[in-house]
């Protein structure tokens, strides 16, 4: 049977092992931190569970929600299905109210728009163009090209437009500001979501935390089937030679046939050997810069606020989405997101500016509770530069194999993609050992 090593307990890596499993794979994962689940996780603070940051998935995102449901008897349970729609918090200058109807798509999107509450008909007559003109596939000859900015391809769209959908939507799904977020990505993206399926856009919010969604059962029936998990044991060395790899913790020294690096990118370089191929890769990796996600999470006990299913635009002042869960007993927890951005506030300023923001738009009390969390390195930035270095990078180098976001480059830095690397992986190390 073959041996593999799976370095990372992650999204990615947790999909690379079952995959790897499944298919009848003696599978070793190694995770350097005490939990699973990488930069999507759960944590416990305060005797409360929360994810690190608020994550929603695409129903586009067929390959992340394919493995999900097979881990899970009752995927209702874990997961909220919701018909796209995006609405903007309560007391917002010039709301935005659209819902795309159960209809074929793209019809379901021209619906949407059209039906829109808040924007003009001038506003309308010009998204619809803009849509048939950049949506449709292939898109014509030179339309968006690689180097393009979402800012650059949205620059005919009227102001009003920008401000209150696509802007909020390319922030919300590539995490990067539209001044330097890549085009094409932001494009295809919305092709995945728009074009093909109207259950594609539905927005899928978890019921559990993140670790609980996919890498936890994921890797317990990696376990059923034969593997190991070994978490609080980082690799601190890779040896590649003709026949084997050997990967060593600081307790021992283990051999296998293939080995898997799914750990995050800033954390590869010090598992590479000395050979030209891993040093290339390793400036490579070195160069990426990264996107924060900050979200701070408030407590009240208070009447049901307005509308509480899915998630509510801000005013990005400095909040930009909302999330409603009902705790009972008259509390409501309100989660903030705040994307790509580099804060200069320290921590109590910036949980004031948000508490007033809420406060704008709800009769709120004082919280009884709140929290801030802020992954620093949440994404990679997902620039039109960025997409070009990922995607000429290897993803082998003999007998070792990478899998983590950065390395479905074509999506940006999400849950999806992580599966989709670590699936693409596992088949490519399934295939070369077929072939000899």
């Amino acid at each position: 049977m073959m041996k593999v090593a799976v370095i990372g307990a992650g999204w990615a890596g947790a999909a690379a092992a079952l995959t790897l499993a499944r298919a009848g794979t003696q599978v070793t994962v190694f995770e350097a931190a005490k939990t699973v689940g990488g930069r999507a996780r759960g944590i416990v603070k305060d005797g409360r569970n929360f994810d690190n940051g608020q994550h929603l998935l695409l129903g586009a995102y067929q390959r992340s929600i394919s493995m999900i449901e097979s881990l899970h008897a009752d995927v209702d349970a874990v997961l909220l299905r919701l018909p796209l729609a995006l609405s903007t918090a309560p007391a917002i200058n010039a709301p935005l109210r659209l819902r795309a109807p159960r209809v074929t798509a793209p019809l379901h999107l021209l619906a949407a728009i059209v039906m829109a509450q808040g924007l003009s008909l001038s506003d309308k007559f010009l998204t619809l163009l803009w849509s048939v003109n950049h949506l449709r596939t292939p898109t014509p000859l030179g339309r968006v090209t690689d180097g393009g900015t979402v800012s650059d391809v949205l620059a005919s769209q009227p102001e009003a437009v920008r401000r209150l959908l696509w802007e909020p939507l390319c922030i919300a799904a590539l995490n990067t500001p539209p001044e330097t977020a890549s085009a094409r990505v932001f494009i295809d993206v919305l092709r995945l979501t728009f074009m093909a399926d109207s259950r594609a856009s539905d927005l899928i919010i978890p019921r559990v935390d993140l670790s609980q969604l996919l890498p936890v059962p994921a890797l317990a029936e990696v376990t059923r089937l034969g593997g190991e998990i070994k978490v609080g044991q980082p690799v601190v060395s890779i040896v590649q030679n003709k026949t084997m790899m050997t990967v060593s913790t600081r307790d021992e020294a283990l051999e296998f046939d293939r080995v898997v690096i799914a750990t995050a990118p800033q954390n590869v370089a010090r598992l590479l050997g000395e050979d030209p191929l891993s040093q290339q890769l390793a400036v490579a990796l070195s160069t990426l810069q990264y996107e924060p996600i900050t979200t701070l999470h408030f407590e009240f006990v208070c009447v049901a606020p307005t509308v509480t299913t899915g998630m509510l635009m801000l005013d990005g002042d400095p909040g930009q989405w909302l999330f409603w869960q009902q705790l009972g007993n008259g509390q409501w927890r309100a989660s903030v997101v705040i994307s790509a951005h580099h804060r200069s506030q320290s921590e109590h300023e910036l949980t004031a500016q948000t508490l007033a923001q809420l406060q704008r738009s709800y009769a709120l009390p004082v919280p009884t509770w709140h929290l801030v969390i802020t992954e620093k390195r949440a994404t990679y930035a997902c620039t039109p530069a960025q997409r070009g270095l990922l995607s000429g990078l290897c993803k082998q180098i003999g007998k070792l194999y990478f899998a983590g976001d950065w390395c479905f480059p074509a999506l940006p830095a999400t849950l999806e993609a992580a599966v989709l690397s670590g699936e693409n992986a596992a088949q490519l190390i399934l295939k070369d050992c077929r072939n000899g």
